[in-house]
């Protein structure tokens, strides 16, 4: 476990509820506190509650670090990139799940349960949350952060 993450913020919508639990003991297993703020009802919901859900505990620093799972993972990051402040990126292998902590310094992964099986999912969010982001990516996180600011 990489020692600087240590809270999670996790979200699911009806998509993900075969996988939610199995995800969320698979991250406590591994040591991490995880703030669980997924569907957990019956019937359809709308992703965007939990991506914004997510997104607050990591802009009021409840969580150093998100998932969120839903059908693709691109509904989620949609929403979640909304939220000004926050970087989302959606992986789809474990390539994709490093490079968005190490390049792209994203605050949340966002992965699909249709598109990856529970192993894939685990191993990608175990993956983001062990890659430390390389400074030398900063400039290009400060320009993406500048276009943010300038739709005030």
């Amino acid at each position: 476990m990489n020692n600087k993450i240590k809270k999670v913020a996790f979200g699911t919508d009806h998509a993900a509820a075969e996988v939610r639990d199995k995800v969320k003991n698979y991250l406590k297993e591994r040591g991490y506190e995880v703030e669980d703020f997924g569907y957990s009802g019956e019937g359809s919901c709308d992703y965007p509650d939990y991506a914004e859900k997510v997104a607050s505990a990591i802009l009021e620093k409840k969580a150093q670090k998100g998932i969120l799972i839903c059908g693709t993972g691109i509904g989620m990051s949609i929403a979640a990139n909304k939220i000004r402040g926050i970087i989302a990126a959606t992986a789809w292998n474990e390539d994709t799940a490093k490079l968005a902590a190490q390049h792209n310094k994203a605050d949340i992964l966002c992965l699909g349960s249709r598109t990856a099986t529970y192993r894939d999912i685990c191993i990608m969010a175990k993956v983001f949350l062990e890659t430390a982001f390389e400074e030398r990516h900063q400039p290009r996180i400060t320009k993406i952060k500048h276009l943010e600011e300038q739709q005030l």
